[in-house]
């Protein structure tokens, strides 16, 4: 209980900082516009698929357009995360961040996002075709693989943007981090989760019931730029949480904005 209550007060003052830059909150949603631009690019071949025209094509010219997909979607989701943790780390320092510093230090860093969108597109993809084809149990421990996957690369983004060391030291030094602060990082991550899902729970009921009472289109718009406001919100706020506990965590510096005995109540760094 100690850890959770400690938890829930670092994500309150992880709002407290986000909120002296609300600024950032545009890139979660630049992120998804991408997203979704990649989306629609990517969408004309699954229309295609099973035509004349199709019927000629390899069938691992599909897998190779899904790897594609995969690469260019975590790409995109990495350098907006990237973004928000520079711009937060630098308002933890002490300055003042823009939309113009946060995506620099992000694009700076861009070959080595790149490399990891491509491991990560490859292990998600693995996970993915093992659990299709897999039973019951198999689609559980497969669940608990990719769910163990996360956690161990949770810090990757900051340690490749703060630290600049090649893809295989990165992924040991975010796996090092994850075990010096694996309750909080749980925790944290999981708290995040309920509270934007407890967030979206009311969006979604009034949306299912405008639709359920024939008001579609009000019902639609309502749940879509709900949903979107809390996702960007949240997106936002992992940000700045995963930039402070990071730093604590590798540097035993206190982030401005936050409580330096919450902090050390929490962890032990090991410098």
């Amino acid at each position: 209980m100690g850890r959770i209550a400690r938890s829930w007060q670092l994500m309150k003052q992880s709002w407290k900082v986000l909120m002296m830059d609300k600024e950032l909150m545009v890139l979660p949603l630049l992120s998804g516009l991408c997203i979704l631009l990649i989306m629609a690019s990517f969408a004309a071949p699954v229309f295609v698929k099973g035509t004349e025209w199709a019927e000629g094509l390899p069938e691992w010219s599909w897998y190779a357009a899904t790897f594609a997909f995969y690469v260019i979607a975590y790409t995109i989701t990495f350098f907006f995360q990237a973004a928000v943790i520079a711009g937060a780390s630098e308002r933890m320092s002490g300055g003042d961040p823009t939309l113009g510093s946060a995506l620099g230090a992000a694009l700076k860093r861009l070959p080595a996002l790149f490399l990891w969108g491509i491991v990560a597109a490859t292990v998600g993809m693995i996970i993915r075709a093992i659990s299709e084809r897999s039973e019951v149990v198999g689609r559980i421990v497969m669940a608990i693989v990719g769910a163990a996957w996360s956690l161990a690369t949770f810090f990757m983004v900051p340690v490749l943007v703060m630290e600049r060391e090649p893809l295989g030291k990165s992924f040991k030094r975010s796996w090092g981090i994850f075990k010096e602060t694996w309750g909080e990082t749980v925790v944290g991550a999981g708290g995040l989760g309920i509270a934007g899902f407890l967030l979206s729970l009311p969006i979604m009921l009034l949306a299912g019931w405008l639709i359920s009472t024939g008001m579609v289109w009000p019902g639609i718009i309502i749940g879509v730029l709900g949903l979107a406001t809390v996702s960007v919100i949240f997106s936002a706020l992992q940000g700045v949480y995963v930039a402070a506990v990071y730093r604590f965590a590798t540097a035993d510096q206190v982030p401005g904005g936050f409580d330096a005995g919450a902090l050390r109540e929490a962890f032990r760094p090991k410098g």
